[in-house]
């Protein structure tokens, strides 16, 4: 009996060990699963917050350091209203893309010559402060190296001119630099930089005087106080007044002008002029975060011997426009819109302005995929051009700017060459009233619709117009012999192959040529021109892009 009890408090024992035993274990467990996944999350919002942190630094610093010496005042406005980090990086975008002296070139050089200056800033005129915080650092990095310079070490230095008192006295270090010309300041602009609490920070000085230490401390009197044509005090008054108060001769300052130097100290402190202006007024004070999705596009077409006609098509998407109820059973909208073409020296050689009104029915939406074309022919000589075109919509006051560049080659008479290989939407013909300064019309009288997008709908049709110049005609028959072909490709693989139609005028030959896009699959391909003349021998070709989208 006794046997069966100890056996009965053995195994008792043993089965609350079993069946108490795992509990801890697995509390355990799922205490540190619990704990595990709380550090996770807490990681991953010191993440979230730190990723939200550097990009605010990043902004905070792209203003108050990289741009804060060429930010206008308004740009600055409208970028501190800015709440989204997607809206800052597009002002950012637009902001340098307005300073791009060469949208040309994939490189902005107005951009990387910025940061170019804050380097060289930030390496020589350090001095307990970073050098672009500096006043060198602020002129240098806002109007580039000087045209001379002088650098003057201090201490005894027999450098008063009669302008400035003569006689012997002992200067802080100090430096003269020496512009040519500045922008919105002037010409033959000199600045004075002292480093008068001797710790390697130039400061810009208004008056000559204060680089001078014994004049601060009213010792050591000037050649013209020794002779008693002036009083100590009372030159002293005068230039603190910056002007002749009649205590003295008028020659107390360098220049006799003080005003000069007052005036460029402000205007130095200004940061420079954007070239953009708003519909010639006031645009650079416009920059939206926030722009309407303009495109455009550029062709050029021989018009003469030394002329060509340049049309500008700009596409806006109707959904992005803000209709207003003007007419009974029609919503208008109404854009601003101003154009200017630029030599590289930045003469305007043609400009232009236009009021567009984009008008749909009340009683229907848009579709999707609606567009609002508009073109502008633009007569321009050969040369290399800047084309700028800024659009402004009246009712929401969105702006658009677009920067394009255009090269036309000089006509070199024999050379066989064609013009821009415009990829459309189709063509049509035009009116006997219509001339080349009518929207689309082309030197040989048809209007083509350009595809500003070069993208096409599955199953739509590609249309392809160009023009060839200096054909050769057979002498027997005056006929043209040229052999030309479009080859639509995809990377390397030719998909299709076909002859366009001729058509031959007087001083050119016409290429024109609609291709159906039914049962090519949704991808980018490039179409090219081939060109061969059996009489003269020679061969040009062109390329131009497009897509099939896969919608």
């Amino acid at each position: 009996m006794r046997f069966l009890f100890s056996f009965l408090k053995t195994f008792c024992v043993a089965f609350l060990l079993v069946s108490i035993a795992p509990a801890p274990v697995w509390a355990s467990k799922d205490r540190k699963a619990k704990e595990q996944r709380k550090l996770e999350k807490e990681a991953k919002k010191r993440d979230q917050r730190q990723r939200v942190e550097e990009q605010q630094d990043y902004f905070k610093k792209w203003l108050t350091e990289d741009v804060v010496y060429i930010i206008t005042d308004e740009e600055k406005k409208v970028f501190n209203n800015l709440s989204a980090d997607a809206e800052r990086d597009a002002f950012i975008e637009q902001f340098w893309r307005r300073r791009d002296p060469d949208p040309r070139t994939a490189l902005n050089e107005f951009k990387e010559e910025h940061y170019r200056r804050i380097a060289y800033a930030n390496d020589h005129f350090y001095s307990g402060v970073e050098g672009w915080y500096s006043d060198r650092g602020r002129i240098y990095i806002t109007y580039g190296p000087p045209s001379q310079k002088e650098s003057h070490h201090g201490g005894l230095y027999q450098r008063r001119v009669l302008e400035e008192g003569g006689g012997w006295t002992n200067v802080y270090a100090f430096e003269r630099w020496f512009y040519n010309y500045i922008p919105g300041v002037g010409s033959g602009i000199e600045i004075e930089f002292v480093d008068a609490s001797k710790t390697g920070e130039y400061k810009i000085a208004l008056r000559p005087s204060e680089k001078d230490a014994l004049w601060q401390v009213g010792s050591s009197p000037t050649v013209e106080e020794m002779f008693g044509g002036v009083t100590r005090d009372g030159t002293m008054l005068a230039d603190l007044a910056m002007r002749n108060i009649g205590l003295n001769d008028g020659t107390f300052m360098r220049g006799a002008q003080p005003f000069d130097r007052v005036r460029n100290y402000f205007l130095l402190n200004k940061p420079p002029k954007v070239e953009f202006e708003h519909l010639r007024g006031d645009v650079e004070t416009r920059l939206l975060y926030d722009p309407i999705p303009l495109e455009m596009t550029i062709g050029n077409y021989r018009v003469g011997e030394d002329a060509f006609l340049v049309p500008l098509t700009i596409r806006v998407p109707a959904r992005e426009l803000t209709y207003d109820a003007d007419l009974q059973n029609v919503s208008r909208a109404t854009i601003q819109l101003y154009g200017k073409a630029q030599s590289l020296t930045g003469r305007v050689v043609y400009e232009f302005e236009d009021l567009i009104a984009a008008d749909t029915s009340k009683a229907k939406d848009l579709k999707a995929g609606t567009n609002f074309l508009y073109q502008k022919q633009l007569p321009l000589r050969p040369g290399r051009y800047k084309l700028t075109v800024i659009v402004q919509e009246e009712s929401s006051k969105r702006v658009a700017i677009e920067v394009a560049s255009v090269q036309l080659s000089k006509n070199q008479l024999g050379t066989l060459t064609s013009s821009t290989l415009v990829v459309a939407d189709g063509f049509a013909s035009s009116s006997p009233e219509q001339t080349l300064s009518d929207p689309f019309v082309t030197p040989s009288g048809i209007k083509v619709y350009p595809n500003v997008t070069q993208e096409f709908p599955p199953g739509a049709f590609l249309s392809l117009y160009t023009e060839a110049y200096e054909v050769a005609l057979d002498q027997a028959t005056r006929q043209p012999a040229l052999d030309a072909e479009f080859v639509i490709m995809k990377g390397r693989e030719q998909i299709r192959a076909e002859e366009p139609r001729l058509l031959q005028m007087e001083d050119r030959v016409v290429l024109m040529h609609t291709i159906p896009l039914e049962g090519v699959d949704p991808g980018r391909y490039q179409v090219m021109l081939q060109l061969r003349d059996r009489i003269s021998g020679q061969q040009a070709s062109k390329r131009a892009n497009f897509e099939i989208r896969g919608d």
